[in-house]
This record gives structure tokens, C-alpha cells and sequence, in this order.
């Protein structure tokens, strides 16, 4: 006699759904599909260093600090002298990001990066120098039923918006700004999360409804 499991039950079967030991009867009857756990759409924020900016100094600084010193040391760090700098951007690269998606209890890890170089530009405006960088992004995305071994589809990431904003501005009155956010994007992409499952008269059982995981998940990165 068939058992029909309720939505609670330990081996996962759905409400609605006969099972016999988290599996169908006669399981050679029924067809082998892939059954839809989750899909949604996800947006992540890629940000290059933090929300924040020194100043507006005037040309006397304050206790010390000043427009000069400020950028007399970030001259010494990149090996310029002399003045020559005048400014750091960001140049993206949005051809060639990369991204994985994780799969835990219900939730779904999302990590990667964009591909971008700081390019330094020096008197004349000339790059004279371009730093290679990786803009990370993370998100966490709820997804009632996944769990570890789930397959994952996820389409190809879109950037939404981006902003841009070099190192040192002025503000109104003309004192200079020191700028420590260089780059925000938002990308999105969408994430579709199966697992097989047996159908049979219009009713899904999970092929694998008792399995689970030997330990923590490791979190795969690009």
C-alpha cells in the first residue's frame, strides 16, 4: 500500500505527493524530470574601497593634514615624484565577470568579481601607470527547499548601474576632497535551483529526498 507523506516529513516529499520510503512505488513507471526548488532573480553590489572621504582641506589643512602631504604620500607609495599626480580612476572591465553560486539549507551563496585596473594619471594626463584589481560582490539569496547538492543555473550577469568617481575632487568652495569610494556597480543575474525528481500521474517525488550533506559546505569562489 502506498503512504502519502505530508509536506513535514523527514525525506522531503511534497504535500500532495505519494512516496514509499522518500521514493514512489514502482519508480520504473514514472518519468525522470527536473524539478524546480527555486528561481529568482538576484541583484549584487560590487564596491571598490569604503563609503567614506577625507575632507573638504583647505590649502592649510587640518591638524596637519593637508591637500600636499596627503598627496605627496600616495605619490610615494606608486613611486612618483614631483607632483605629477593627478589622479587615480577605475576602469571596469564588464566583459569579463566572473561568478559562482553555492547552494546551503535554504539559501543560496552568491560571490565573484569584476576584472578592473586603477589607472594613475600624471601631469599631461597620461596614464602612467595601470594597477590590475578585482571588484568582489557577494549576496546571500533565500531559497526555501534548496539544499546541498542541488544544481544551479545562473544566467550571465548584467550590470544595472555603476558609479565613477575619481580620487580627488573639489568641493564648491574649491578645497579638495580625497574620495575612498572609487567604484559601485549593481549586477544581476538570475539563479534557477533543481534537483531530479521522479514524475508520476502529475506528481513529483525527490529522487534524493534523504540524502544530506557529510559536514559544511566548502563555498566555491571564481
Amino acid at each position: 500500500m502506498t503512504k502519502k507523506y505530508h509536506h513535514y516529513n523527514k525525506c522531503g516529499c511534497q504535500k500532495g505527493q505519494y512516496c514509499h520510503k522518500c521514493k514512489p512505488q514502482h519508480p520504473d513507471q514514472g518519468a525522470i524530470v527536473q524539478r524546480v526548488v527555486c528561481s529568482k532573480e538576484v541583484q549584487k553590489s560590487a564596491e571598490l574601497l569604503l563609503p567614506a572621504a577625507l575632507g573638504p582641506l583647505s590649502e592649510t589643512g587640518v591638524n596637519g593634514i593637508t591637500p600636499g602631504s596627503l598627496i605627496g604620500g600616495i605619490e610615494q607609495l606608486l613611486g612618483l615624484t614631483g607632483g605629477a599626480l593627478v589622479n587615480i580612476r577605475v576602469s571596469p572591465d564588464f566583459t569579463a565577470i566572473q561568478q559562482e553560486a553555492t547552494v546551503i539549507k535554504d539559501k543560496v551563496i552568491n560571490m565573484g568579481y569584476i576584472p578592473a585596473t586603477l589607472d594613475v594619471v600624471v601631469t599631461g594626463g597620461t596614464v602612467t601607470l595601470s594597477i590590475p584589481v578585482r571588484i568582489f560582490f557577494q549576496e546571500h539569496t533565500d531559497c526555501p527547499g534548496a539544499r546541498p547538492g542541488d544544481q544551479i543555473i545562473e544566467t550571465d550577469p548584467v550590470v544595472e548601474a555603476d558609479f565613477y568617481q575619481d580620487l580627488l575632487t573639489t568641493d564648491a568652495s574649491g578645497s579638495t576632497v580625497v574620495n575612498l569610494l572609487l567604484f559601485k556597480a549593481i549586477v544581476c543575474s538570475h539563479l534557477t535551483i533543481y534537483r531530479p525528481a521522479i514524475e508520476k500521474n502529475g506528481e513529483l517525488c525527490d529522487i534524493d529526498s534523504c540524502s544530506s550533506p557529510d559536514g559544511p559546505v566548502t563555498i566555491k569562489s571564481p
